[in-house]
């Protein structure tokens, strides 16, 4: 069995602590302005009936290449939003 020492855990000095607190951080309505200027993508679970996903897997197959159904929604979401 190895007997490790015991970690002597050294305590912040007095300059460490002002810098953590003084580094401060963003405000809440900061954050949601931030959020709402990025473009950066959300991703949620969406649920939709089996009945929809086979119409769109049809409609997919219709056109000219290949489409993921991903990027089916993300066109058909697109085209309502307008």
């Amino acid at each position: 069995m190895v007997i490790k020492k015991k970690e002597v855990k050294k305590e912040p000095s007095i300059t460490e602590i002002d810098d953590v607190i003084n580094k401060g951080g963003s405000t809440t309505v900061e954050s949601k302005l931030q959020e709402k200027m990025s473009n950066s993508e959300v991703r949620f679970t969406l649920r939709i009936p089996a009945n929809l996903i086979r119409k769109i897997d049809e409609d997919r197959k219709t056109r000219i290449g290949s489409v993921s159904r991903n990027q089916w929604i993300l066109e058909a979401i697109s085209k309502a939003v307008k």
